[in-house]
């Protein structure tokens, strides 16, 4: 395996997770192609983020993920008429979501809607 990418492998690898001012999480609703994911933010408001070309064929998401977005420029861009308000600046896996979720900066939100389906992949009976 390749040594590429080598600092987005650290920063996945990390224990803590600080969020900085303008970062906040939230939950991946909907992929749009074309590196555009629509995402929902703790109030249900719901925007396009961009999904960085440096993420390409390293991590992948899918509905119900859990990502940390930089929302810094989000008024400036919604006022210029731009589409995309925020860009993905990490993927939070299922370890660091639990992690989370029993820290302060976890939405309350969100606390109903993580479930344990990426843990088990049996198919539930219909």
């Amino acid at each position: 395996m390749g040594g590429g990418r080598k600092n987005l492998k650290r920063a996945v690898e990390e224990d803590t997770l600080t969020l900085q001012p303008g970062q906040s999480i939230m939950q991946v609703v909907s992929l749009r192609g074309s590196n555009l994911i629509e995402v929902m933010d703790a109030k249900g408001e719901m925007s396009l983020a961009l999904f960085p070309a440096k993420f390409q064929k390293s991590m992948w998401i899918k509905r119900g993920s859990f990502v940390v977005v930089d929302e810094s420029g989000r008024e400036q861009a919604l006022e210029s008429g731009s589409k995309v308000a925020c860009i993905v600046s990490q993927v939070l896996f299922h370890e660091q979501v639990r992690r989370l979720q029993k820290s302060p900066e976890w939405p309350e939100a969100f606390k109903s809607h993580v479930s344990d389906k990426s843990s088990r992949d049996v198919p539930e009976p219909s």
